[in-house]
């Protein structure tokens, strides 16, 4: 009994030994980049201690620091607190090991939405980019990456996360743009031209043959507008002579006389092409 005493003593006394041997080796840090947006804006580092095989060490003890407390701050938890926009690293030590978090706080203070100077006027399914800007509670440009956008009357304007709006139906809309606390809104209102006219100032042009060479005509809107981008069809009587595309680019494929028909939408002309 005294010898499976002593050696059963003995036998707790190495395990213990080599429990007592374990010894903090690595530290890791969950997230590693944090991202906060709002001031005050928080988040819970989780950290994990281990010894040199590798095994967690759950009641090991952690130290958390900031490299700028100003900017980010962190408490004995773990918790960290966004202050001002900036950068910050947050060290968790244990012993002489060691891990680490990258912080940025990027705090929006105000953000302006704009048309750009086309306004928003043009035909159906019109892409019109939205001038968006904004400071940081430093006063300076604020990264806008993550800010959403949104449109109150979708079927009028709708718009993506790029802050894209495309033109649907004539009417009014009103465009928000959030990102954090900081929100702005932008009312549009919507007018979609339709072709009315195809404007033809010289009804007879010259092209050469082989060289292709754009027809000089103007397709104007309901509005009296020039329509840059209305969609065309334009067809020669003779394509013996003369070929044109859907943009109004004719080319000489014969010597000859040919009539190009331009149509947009319900609107119409002509022009006699020779070709020399």
């Amino acid at each position: 009994m005294r010898g499976k005493f002593w050696g059963g003593w003995a036998l707790a006394v190495v395990v213990l030994a080599a429990v007592g041997c374990s010894k903090p080796t690595k530290v890791e840090v969950r997230p590693d980049h944090v991202i906060l947006r709002e001031a005050g804006g928080r988040k819970n580092l989780l950290v994990t201690v281990l010894d040199q095989k590798g095994r967690p060490m759950d009641k090991a003890k952690v130290t958390f620091a900031s490299s700028a407390p100003d900017v980010a701050e962190v408490d004995a938890s773990g918790i960290v607190k966004a202050k001002s926009s900036g950068k910050a690293i947050i060290s968790a030590s244990c012993g002489k090991a060691a891990g680490a978090a990258q912080v940025d706080v990027k705090i929006v203070s105000s953000v302006k939405l704009a048309l750009p100077d086309s306004g928003s006027v043009g035909p159906a399914n019109t892409v019109v980019p939205l001038v968006v800007s904004g400071k940081n509670d430093q006063g300076e440009q604020a990264d806008l990456d993550g800010i959403v956008f949104s449109s109150s009357v979708p079927q009028v304007a709708a718009v993506d996360g790029k802050g894209d709006l495309t033109l649907l139906s004539t009417g009014d809309t009103v465009i928000t743009a959030t990102i954090g606390k900081a929100t702005a809104t932008l009312p549009v209102k919507v007018e979609i031209e339709v072709p009315a006219a195809v404007k033809v100032d010289k009804s007879t042009q010259e092209v050469r043959l082989g060289e292709p060479s754009p027809l000089d005509f103007t397709v104007l809107s309901d509005l009296g507008r020039p329509m840059t981008s209305a969609p065309l069809t334009c067809t020669s009587s003779n394509e013996k002579v003369l070929q044109v595309d859907a943009k109004g680019t004719a080319t000489g494929v014969g010597r000859g006389t040919a009539v190009v028909t331009i149509a947009a939408g319900t609107a119409k002309n002509t022009i006699r092409v020779v070709v020399r």
